[in-house]
């Protein structure tokens, strides 16, 4: 069994809105992590937490926060602690109100029962409030396999929803009902485009000050970026550097002269070979199974929990300032409906138009179910100028890699996410995509920030990346770690064609269907979807997708 979760930085939070049922409240208490202690008892909520939450009072309105993102000074409604402080909440006055955050990066998952509304940080805090069967969340599968992640609201199971960005629940008269806002960013022209120096001026500003803290240091611009950054706003920086398992290996090369151009302690850390095999099951709890992402950063985020607490890490830098996943054509497109459909082709990037895996009506039902997801994540902001970022933003950075910072290094560490601010996201918003494109914006900022730092080579120069040498995650053990997971799971089995159901029974036959990339990412998410099958099977009424 995998260590449990610390909530040590970041806290637990739990609670209803509503006509909660007592027994269901001690169950959902029951489920929850040690140090659990009453934040508000009222008739029509109750909250639940591991750590402080900040209380706000402004007028007749009142409420609590959470897990704010953005540092700044109390909230004056929910949606200000949604957009200004990007914080999950609960208000309590006059109306009791669940809400996340306006980027929709804090976890808040809820199941609605008997008009009342169940919420937690995990899902699975929420899976023992009664005994009645769960169901597959077959859409969310969809999206996972497509986008690493689901979208929308989904989670792998049908009951479990997750709260999304600028969105809040409230419970009226019995009836459960949704509320949103539109964050003030889209509405804001601003005065015209940022230079490159204010831009870095305002993530420095993002970092919060401290006598010591780490930095993350990859061979890219993101991190060394704020490693720059940090500097300023630190007094003591130490700089962790990992192998990223994608069979070259260049951070480890270009990790270094970075950080001795900076002038910080660095240390580096080679996970052994069986990295993978040890720490996927780890991981995936972690993770709650909602993405096959980011097993190569355990090892590390290990050693991150006894040796730091502060941690500065570059989520969103690359989509807001390098226009990740972004392209000229996308970027172009005016007309609504066209956009949304060439952002779901960048997004999903081929897994299911060209899938061998699935048999055909199955990868069929999978690419219509996740690109339907997709419209509706990314509706409220699809038409904006910016709407192709920001539906990057929502959908893969929110809910695929973001969880590395949330669930691997934190809630353990306090980590921080600059890029990820109300203040730097408006500024990428100026920007017009066509200077993002190829990375000439981000160039600047940070010839801006540090000309000799910036000099350096970078994994973003374009370079040739030669063969690829081994990977932890196809190594022999690990294919079979993850066909045994396949191999077991009949539900699973029943997608796959005939081909691919030999093949993760033959070792020789699985390698060779690893070997492309297309037939690795369906493998790895049919491990990830079979491990969790497995996990779940007891509570599982099993239904065809």
């Amino acid at each position: 069994m995998n260590e449990p979760i610390d909530y040590r930085a970041r806290p637990y939070c739990c609670g209803a809105l509503g006509p909660a049922d007592p027994e269901r409240i001690r169950r959902l208490l029951a489920d929850a992590p040690e140090g659990l202690s009453a934040a508000f008892e009222g008739p029509g909520a109750v909250l639940y937490t591991t750590g402080a939450a900040e209380t706000w009072e402004a007028g007749p309105r009142r409420g609590l926060h959470w897990s704010p993102l953005a540092p700044g000074s109390g909230p004056t409604a929910w949606q200000d602690a949604a957009e200004r402080r990007l914080a999950a909440g609960l208000q309590t006055e006059p109306v009791p109100l669940l809400h996340t955050d306006a980027l929709g990066l804090n976890d808040v998952y809820y199941r609605e029962l008997d008009g009342a509304v169940y919420f937690a940080s995990r899902i699975g805090g929420l899976l023992g409030l009664d005994d009645a069967p769960l169901h597959i969340g077959w859409d969310a599968w969809a999206a996972t396999l497509a986008f690493h992640a689901p979208a929308a609201d989904d989670t792998p199971f049908r009951e479990v929803k997750r709260l999304r960005a600028a969105g809040a629940l409230v419970v009226d008269d019995g009836r459960v009902a949704s509320e949103s806002f539109e964050p003030a960013w889209l509405a804001d022209a601003g005065d015209g485009e940022p230079s490159p120096g204010e831009v870095a001026a305002a993530v420095a500003e993002a970092i919060p000050a401290a006598p010591e803290g780490a930095v993350t240091l990859s061979g890219g611009w993101d991190s060394r970026l704020l490693g720059i950054l940090a500097k300023q706003r630190i007094d003591q920086v130490r700089a962790w550097t990992t192998s990223g398992d994608d069979g070259h290996d260049r951070d480890m090369r270009y990790a270094g002269p970075v950080a001795e151009a900076l002038g910080v302690k660095h240390r580096t850390l080679v996970p052994g070979p069986d990295a993978w095999v040890e720490e996927h099951a780890a991981v995936r709890d972690r993770m709650e199974f909602q993405t096959g992402l980011h097993t190569w950063m355990m090892p590390l985020a290990r050693n991150l929990h006894r040796h730091e607490r502060t941690l500065v890490d570059g989520l969103a830098g690359d989509v807001m300032f390098k226009s990740s996943l972004v392209g000229g054509k996308l970027a172009d497109e005016t007309d609504g409906a066209r956009r949304e459909y060439l952002l779901w082709k960048a997004l999903e990037q081929r897994r299911l138009r060209t899938d061998r895996m699935l048999l055909p009506a199955v990868r069929d039902r999978f690419a219509e179910a996740a690109r339907s997801r997709l419209g509706e994540a990314v509706a409220p902001f699809i038409g904006h100028r910016a709407g192709a970022m920001l539906g990057v933003l929502h959908v893969r950075t929110a809910r695929a890699v973001a969880a590395s910072g949330r669930w691997l290094l934190g809630p353990e560490l306090d980590v921080r996410f600059p890029f990820a601010h109300p203040e730097v996201l408006r500024l990428a918003i100026r920007v017009p995509t066509a200077e993002k494109l190829g990375g000439v914006f981000y160039r600047r900022m940070l010839y801006a920030a540090d000309p000799d730092v910036a000099a350096l080579p970078s994994t973003n120069d374009g370079a040739r990346l030669g063969a690829r040498r081994g990977r932890r995650q196809t190594s022999p053990e690990s294919l079979r770690t993850v066909a045994s997971y396949v191999r077991a799971a009949e539900p699973l089995m029943a997608l796959l064609t005939p081909t691919a159901r030999r093949a993760v029974k033959d070792p020789d036959a699985l390698a060779l269907l690893a070997s492309g990339m297309g037939g690795m990412r369906t493998l790895s998410w049919a491990g990830l979807f079979g491990h969790w099958l497995e996990r779940h099977q007891d509570r599982l009424t099993i239904d065809e997708p």
